[in-house]
């Protein structure tokens, strides 16, 4: 727990903050379409649940409903790490960052969650 009492990932030096947050996604690569949850998301990637994830390297499509957003969020991007096994799963990093609407809706979404770990609220309630 970081000094100011919000649950982060253990990695400080990230140049954007990380939450934990279970969501639906749908992935799409060239070999698979699946629907996953994610374990944790910020405004530059997202991991993902998966117990047989895609090679890094991979580009792929993902879907995403944010709480509180009307639409989905499409966005692309490139597997940067795998980690096989029944608890594995693999980190996304998305390209060139998302359309300027999404990526204000993903900052939003990381504001609220981290906003409400410091109130001691669970924001996707």
């Amino acid at each position: 727990m970081s000094p100011d009492g919000v649950r982060r990932t253990p990695r400080e030096t990230r140049a954007a903050h990380r939450v934990l947050a279970a969501l639906e996604a749908a992935y799409e690569d060239a070999d698979r379409q699946v629907f996953l949850r994610t374990r944790d998301l910020s405004e530059s990637g997202v991991y993902l649940w998966a117990p047989d994830p895609p090679a890094v390297g991979s580009e792929a499509q993902l879907l995403l409903e944010l709480p509180g957003q009307p639409a989905f969020l499409r966005l692309s991007g490139t597997v940067i790490r795998s980690d096989p096994g029944r608890t594995g799963g693999f980190a996304l990093r998305f390209a060139e960052g998302p359309s300027a609407q999404g990526f204000k809706a993903l900052r939003s979404f990381v504001e609220r969650v981290l906003q409400s770990a410091d109130e001691g609220h669970d924001p996707q309630t």
